[in-house]
């Protein structure tokens, strides 16, 4: 019987295939968020794999000081207790852990974590944490401090708490950069705003259209003035001037929206 050409070569392929669709397979079942990196990782655990036995996220982040990774992972598997089936007390814990890892945690990576997962949560006191991590000064280094920050002001824009919308007109309206500032802390400052003032448009309320009213009369750079127009528009419903100069007029009002190309063509109107 005559052997077909290349077929010696091509059984191992085929196991090759075989083998990673099986371990396809089995990261599906357990779950493929970190599965990845903790299979290929020297130091694998095949709790964290598998799920069976892994440790309960709060006692990773005690019993690891020193492993950042591991307290980076379990801070992100801290789900709200009162969205999630648990209790008051619960709540309370994993607020008060966040908190900590959020604000004194000596990993800018936990620190991030925490600020994200905080921004998950729709406890009142979770918008207050990320307030408080806006305002503080965390590290030496300008841009894990410019990371941190900005990443809790995108939190709070998930969040949504109305209590915290005074801390975002404030970011929105603050000035621009002295002229002598750094590119990096000019871009930071542009960041910051951009992140506030996107965040105004989820916002109905008159003191956040007020203060977008107030970033396109007065914000010179052009990155805040566009996410400013597309906030208004989305707080009100309104098309408005792009025109900087037209926000200098006290009877700046809504513009007429343009009939997109179909209508143009066609005359229909909806």
């Amino acid at each position: 019987m005559t052997r077909q050409p290349g077929l010696r070569g091509m059984i191992p392929w085929r196991r090759c295939v075989g083998l990673l669709g099986i371990a396809g397979a089995f990261l599906s079942i357990v779950g493929c968020a970190a599965r990845w990196d903790e299979l290929m990782s020297h130091q694998r655990d095949w709790r964290y794999i598998t799920g069976h036995n892994k440790p309960h996220p709060l006692e990773v982040i005690r019993d690891n000081p020193s492993d950042g990774h591991r307290r980076a992972q379990a801070l992100a598997e801290l789900k709200e207790p009162l969205k999630n089936g648990g209790n008051a007390q619960d709540q309370d814990a994993y607020l008060n852990v966040l908190q900590k890892s959020a604000t004194q945690d000596p990993l800018p990576l936990c620190r991030l974590t925490a600020v994200r997962c905080l921004g998950k949560y729709r406890d009142p006191r979770a918008a207050r944490i990320l307030e408080d991590v806006y305002q503080r000064q965390h590290f030496k280094d300008p841009e894990n401090n410019s990371l941190i920050r900005k990443e809790a002001l995108v939190a709070l824009e998930k969040m949504q708490d109305p209590d915290s919308k005074h801390l975002l007109i404030r970011v929105a309206r603050q000035p621009g950069p002295p002229v002598e500032a750094s590119l990096s802390d000019r871009q930071q400052t542009q960041d910051e705003k951009i992140v506030a003032i996107r965040a105004l448009g989820k916002f109905k309320d008159n003191d956040c259209v007020e203060a977008l009213f107030y970033v396109m009369k007065n914000e010179k750079e052009i990155g805040p003035r566009n996410r400013a127009l597309l906030s208004l528009r989305e707080s009100t419903g309104k098309n408005w001037p792009a025109q900087r100069e037209a926000w200098q007029r006290a009877d700046v009002a809504p513009v007429p929206e343009e009939n997109n190309f179909i209508q143009r063509v066609t005359g229909w109107k909806w």
